[in-house]
């Protein structure tokens, strides 16, 4: 009797993580520089399963999307939608590293120490607003990426690009 209930327990244990794998964004190395009581510019949705660098327009923060604006930092918020003048904390150490996900081009081992744009588009997986790493676009250079997912292609780890506009060596 015992040991067909440890059978069991073996397959279940066996095929544990085959179903579907969880992936935390955010911030996943480094240190913190938190500022804290900065008002959002506008409502905008913010989740959890997408990047939160913000910039900051005449002292309020907005997501940073597909434009030039320098990334002032990560949006220490959870997933919902703010209201324009709710309060946020803002991490604003250039050596943290993110893991986002990948709005689109594929990630390879070659491409760390490049720089990469950003943007916010509906993604596959995480719906409308999902703010990822364009890693086949290198206009802005916001970002600076540090590793990532070569084997399912999931996400890529970054890290604020203190220094965009002086970017040598870009994905494309």
């Amino acid at each position: 009797m015992f040991k067909s209930l440890f059978r069991g327990f073996s397959i279940i244990k066996n095929n544990r993580g085959t179903v579907g794998q969880h992936i935390r964004y955010g911030q996943i190395k480094g240190k913190q520089v938190n500022i804290g009581g900065l008002a959002w510019a506008a409502t905008q949705a913010v989740k959890n399963q997408s990047g939160k660098f913000v910039w900051v327009n005449n002292g309020a923060l907005t997501l940073n999307d597909a434009d030039a604006n320098p990334i002032f930092g990560w949006a220490q918020e959870y997933e919902r939608t703010p209201a324009e003048g709710d309060k946020v904390t803002v991490n604003v150490a250039w050596d943290a590293v993110y893991r986002i996900p990948i709005a689109s081009g594929t990630f390879v081992i070659g491409m760390i120490g490049d720089s990469c744009d950003i943007d916010r588009t509906t993604h596959t997986l995480h719906g409308a607003n999902t703010q990822g790493a364009l890693l086949d676009s290198s206009d802005e250079d916001l970002l600076l990426i540090v590793g990532g997912d070569a084997v399912n292609n999931k996400y890529v780890d970054v890290r604020i690009n203190p220094y965009p506009a002086d970017a040598v060596i870009g994905v494309v």
